[in-house]
């Protein structure tokens, strides 16, 4: 069986809980009694505590998430727990009554899966309890009493904190070791194709805004495009070697040339019967080449939603490096299409992975799901009375020491604090004295 070692639970607590360097103006009304219970699920308490911190871990990961992407974009991704979830409803319930929801949910997994452990032969060894002990110190150490206070946690809540998580790490694989994965060629069988589209979309728009559809002569200007292509395909010494890009740019770079030469012979003929002999309007504006059709190479399934109808039907009809005979009329473009392969063997092997990860992700949901509606819980009022807002916010600190991308830090901030110490690098989060 996978073992979970201790090195594993420590890093579970430095990248779930430790939490050190609070800042903000969260009076007494953020204090938690952490003694108080919870919830109950089958007979089993979970204090305050240990709930507040897990909520507090998946606030502190939302947060985290944005500044995240913020830096890898360069651009800010704006988070408020205070927002609506859904702007263009008022009764929707904010961002963090969401989270809060999302969390009793986890939360539920996480225990319910220890109390399923057994079923597994799941256990920890003594070399994780020791090491989930020695972090849980490790924690209450690097945090001032007046954070504990405010998370209402305990030496013993952590560690049992870290157990719960670990456990869950090391029931993943038992619970989805049933899962049937041996998957068809037939059932993941994944076809390529190749194939130019010559969009009948509407480039102009009215005064109202809306997009003028083209005219039926419009329209068939932009069939003759797509047939010019198939029929220099169809012209090719071998059409199912042919390079759709290739042939694609030779043909658009013609339409070019062609419009070009239309547009001179227009203009010299304009400039003939112009008899006021004023050149100036003879400088024109730098041309650019219009893109007449595009090419793709794209693989495609028997549950394939992205492809147009049309061109999906046309493909399944042709063998290995057969042209399909027509230009296909598709929704909003014409195309012309190849079947470079009926099955696609990377792409059909990479189809089974993924069905086979389907079908544990669903087994895996399937249990937790079935687990959490046959159990007795009992939600309290201590829990109902918690809340996630911009006025309580956490963030986590990472050591730049451990190269595990462990998390050393949470810190609790005010919505007006600066929340920069989750890029801080020292194992303690600095804390701004003016947010106070």
């Amino acid at each position: 069986m996978k073992r979970t070692s201790a090195k594993v639970v420590c890093s579970l607590l430095t990248a779930a809980i430790a939490v050190t360097g609070l800042s903000g103006c969260g009076g007494d009304s953020t204090v938690v009694d952490g003694t108080q219970t919870a919830l109950v699920i089958n007979d089993e308490e979970i204090n305050l505590g240990k709930a507040n911190f897990m909520l507090r871990y998946q606030q502190a990961t939302m947060v985290n998430y944005y500044q995240t992407m913020s830096s890898m974009f360069g651009q800010e991704y704006s988070l408020s727990f205070d927002a609506l979830s859904d702007t263009s409803d008022e009764d929707s319930p904010t961002v963090g009554e969401n989270l809060k929801a999302d969390a009793l949910t986890s939360i539920e997994q996480a225990f319910l899966m220890r109390q399923h452990a057994s079923e597994y032969e799941v256990a920890l060894t003594e070399e994780e309890i020791a090491g989930a002990q020695e972090a849980a110190a490790s924690f209450m150490e690097s945090n001032d009493a007046e954070t504990l206070t405010k998370l209402g946690i305990t030496q013993e809540d952590i560690q049992d904190v870290i157990e719960v998580y670990a456990i869950q790490l090391k029931m993943h694989d038992p619970m989805i070791a049933d899962v049937d994965t041996e998957v068809s060629d037939e059932e993941a069988q994944q076809s390529k194709i190749s194939y130019v589209r010559v969009s009948t979309e509407g480039t102009e728009t009215d005064e109202n805004g809306d997009t003028i559809e083209l005219t039926d002569e419009e329209k068939a200007e932009k069939k003759d495009i797509a047939q010019r292509f198939l029929d220099a395909l169809n012209a090719s010494e071998d059409p199912a070697s042919v390079t759709f890009a290739d042939l694609r740019t030779e043909i658009n770079d013609q339409l070019n040339e062609e419009r070009r030469a239309e547009e001179a012979a227009a203009q010299e003929d304009s400039s003939t019967a112009d008899t006021s002999g004023d050149s100036s309007s003879t400088d024109t504006e730098e041309d650019s080449d219009v893109v007449y059709l595009t090419s793709s190479q794209t693989t495609f399934g028997a549950d394939d939603e992205d492809l147009d109808d049309a061109l999906k039907e046309a493909a399944e009809t042709l063998s290995d490096g057969e042209v399909y005979g027509e230009v296909i009329e598709g929704e909003d473009a014409y195309y012309v299409v190849r079947m470079d392969s009926v099955l696609d063997r990377d792409a059909t092997d990479s189809q089974k992975e993924t069905i086979v990860q389907e079908r544990q992700s669903e087994a895996y949901s399937d249990l937790l799901d079935g687990w959490i509606e046959e159990s007795d819980i009992s939600v309290k009022r201590a829990w109902n009375r918690l809340e996630v807002t911009d006025y309580d916010l956490y963030t986590m600190t990472v050591d730049s020491a451990d190269s595990s991308t462990s998390t050393d830090s949470m810190a609790e901030t005010d919505s007006a604090a600066n929340t920069d110490s989750a890029a801080e690098t020292d194992s303690t989060a600095n804390t701004d004295s003016s947010a106070g």
